[in-house]
C-alpha cells in the first residue's frame, strides 16, 4: 500500500500538465500514487497523461469521463484512494521536489488529521505575485498541534480555503462523509472549511513548497472570474456550517470572516456594471450577526461597509486602496 494517494482531476492543462507531472516524478518521496481524472479534456492533456503514466507505471491510474467539474472528479478520484492519506493537486500547479516528503513526515511527527503547507502565487509570466502564502502565521497559536478548540476566532481564516495544500487523513475524510460541491467555482471551499471544523488535530509545515499558477484560462479562479453568484454559493455553504457551530460566536464570526474574504477576492475579478450588481447582490445576502466585539476585528467590519455604504462610495473607497497598495508595492519592488 503507497502512503500517499493524489487525486487529479485534468480539464484542458496541456500547457502545464507536463511540468506539472515533472515535479512529482522527481519528488524525493517516493511511497505515492496519482489517480488522474481526465474530465472531458479536448487539447493533448490525455495524451499527456499517458506519456507519463509509461514513467510512472502501475503508481498512476487514468480515468476519463464528460466534463462534470473538479468537484465531481474529486470525489470519483476519492473513490479510487488506497493510501491512508490523500493530496486532491490540481493539474496547473508545481510541486517542489521535497514537498511530499515534508507533508509527510510532519502528518507522521504529528498524527495529525490536517497537515498545511505554504506556497508562492505566480503569475502566468512567471513572476511572484505572492510569496510564503496560505497560512497566517498571527492568528496560529503556541502549539505544535491545534483544532477549533484552541483557535475559534480564526479557524477558518489562518489559511486558505483550497484543497490542494492540504494532505489529509483518508479514514477522517470517510468518517465525517466530507465531499467536494458539484458547483463551477470554488467546489473545495465547503469541503475545507468542514474538514477544518471537524478535525480533533491540525498541522502546519511552515515552508514554501507549492507554486501555485494564478489565472491559468481553464482554472476554477478563472472559471469563477463573472459568475457573481459564487460569492452567494458560499455564504450558503457557511450558514450550512453556521449550523454546526451552535452558539460558538467566534467560530460563526471566523466563518463569515472567510466568506468576507472570498467576497473581496471575488470582487477583483469584476469590472464596472458587473462590481455594482455584485455589491447589490451582497448586500441583499449579507448575515448581520449579533456577537462579542471580541471576535468582530479582522475582516467581519467590512461586512457593515458594503451594508451600509453607498454602492459608488465603497467602490471609490475600494479603488482608492488598490491604488494606494499598487503604489507600495511599487515602491517596495522598485529596487
Amino acid at each position: 500500500m503507497n502512503k500517499i494517494s493524489i487525486v487529479m482531476p485534468v480539464y484542458n492543462s496541456e500547457s502545464y500538465l507536463a511540468k506539472c507531472l515533472q515535479s512529482l516524478a522527481v519528488q524525493t518521496f517516493k511511497d505515492f500514487e496519482i489517480i488522474c481524472i481526465n474530465d472531458g479534456s479536448t487539447d493533448n492533456s490525455l495524451q499527456i497523461l499517458y506519456e507519463f503514466k509509461e514513467r510512472f507505471k502501475d503508481s498512476m491510474r487514468i480515468v476519463s469521463q464528460e466534463n462534470k467539474g473538479a468537484g465531481a472528479a474529486r470525489n470519483i478520484g476519492f473513490e479510487l484512494v488506497t493510501s491512508p492519506t490523500v493530496l486532491f493537486l490540481d493539474s496547473d500547479d508545481y510541486f517542489y521536489p521535497d514537498f511530499l516528503e515534508k507533508m509527510y513526515k510532519k502528518y507522521l511527527e504529528t498524527n495529525a488529521n490536517i497537515v498545511i503547507c505554504r506556497y508562492n502565487v505566480i503569475f502566468p509570466d512567471g513572476k511572484i505575485y505572492q510569496q510564503g502564502a496560505g497560512i497566517k502565521q498571527q492568528m496560529l497559536p503556541e502549539k505544535e498541534v491545534f483544532s477549533k478548540r484552541d483557535i475559534p476566532e480564526y479557524l477558518f481564516n489562518f489559511s486558505n480555503p483550497a484543497v490542494w495544500n492540504k494532505l489529509i487523513n483518508v479514514d477522517f475524510i470517510k468518517r465525517y462523509g466530507l465531499k467536494f460541491e458539484n458547483v463551477k467555482g470554488s467546489n473545495d471551499v465547503y469541503f475545507v472549511l468542514a474538514s477544518l471544523f471537524f478535525a480533533g488535530s491540525i498541522a502546519v509545515v511552515d515552508e514554501i513548497l507549492i507554486e501555485y499558477n494564478y489565472l491559468n484560462n481553464n482554472s476554477i479562479t478563472v472559471c469563477r472570474k463573472n459568475n457573481i453568484n459564487v460569492s452567494v454559493s458560499i455564504l450558503e455553504t457557511c450558514k450550512k456550517l453556521a449550523e454546526l457551530c451552535n452558539d460558538n460566536n467566534a467560530l460563526k464570526i471566523s466563518l463569515y470572516n472567510a466568506w468576507i474574504s472570498s467576497v473581496m477576492y471575488q470582487f477583483d475579478f469584476l469590472k464596472g456594471k458587473q462590481r455594482r450588481q455584485f455589491i447589490n447582490l451582497i448586500k441583499q445576502n449579507i448575515p448581520l450577526y449579533s456577537c462579542s466585539e471580541v471576535y468582530k476585528p479582522y475582516l467581519y467590519n467590512r461586512l457593515l461597509l458594503i451594508k451600509y455604504l453607498p454602492v459608488d462610495v465603497f467602490i471609490f473607497l475600494y479603488k482608492l486602496k488598490c491604488v494606494i497598495k499598487r503604489l507600495l508595492f511599487l515602491k517596495k519592488n522598485s529596487f
